[in-house]
């Protein structure tokens, strides 16, 4: 992944015991970037909050794309509407929301392939 827009995709069963391919996957790309730990560890924390919502049968697709000094990753489809979960969370319990407020710069929601998808964009040193 050394030019601007190259794009990594998986798709994988939504069983919890094919989250590490996904690691793997974020782990490559983190390394062929030199990203950080701390990068990595707040890409992995955003990946697991929206690989863990309860959903229906079917796979999900993790796209992780490089941009200037960002990493992209779309996360999707799914089924539920995920709008309550994504609202802003002010409340004091820990909000999927708030997790990813937290951990990358941008989040945003779009509706695409029958489902909702979930848009992150994380800014990274890339002098690669």
């Amino acid at each position: 992944m050394s030019r601007e827009g190259d794009e990594v995709t998986v798709t994988l069963p939504r069983d919890r015991a094919f989250h590490p391919i996904a690691h793997l996957v974020l782990g490559g790309v983190a390394t062929r970037l030199s990203l950080t730990v701390d990068h990595l560890d707040d890409l992995r924390l955003a990946l697991d909050g929206l690989l863990d919502l309860p959903e229906r049968e079917g796979p999900v697709t993790v796209a992780l794309r490089v941009v200037g000094d960002t990493l992209e990753a779309s996360v999707g489809p799914f089924e539920v509407d995920l709008r309550g979960e994504l609202e802003d969370g002010t409340s004091g319990e820990v909000s999927l929301r708030r997790l990813l407020d937290t951990v990358v710069d941008r989040v945003r929601l779009t509706k695409r392939d029958g489902g909702d998808w979930v848009e992150l964009t994380k800014t990274v040193r890339t002098d690669v």
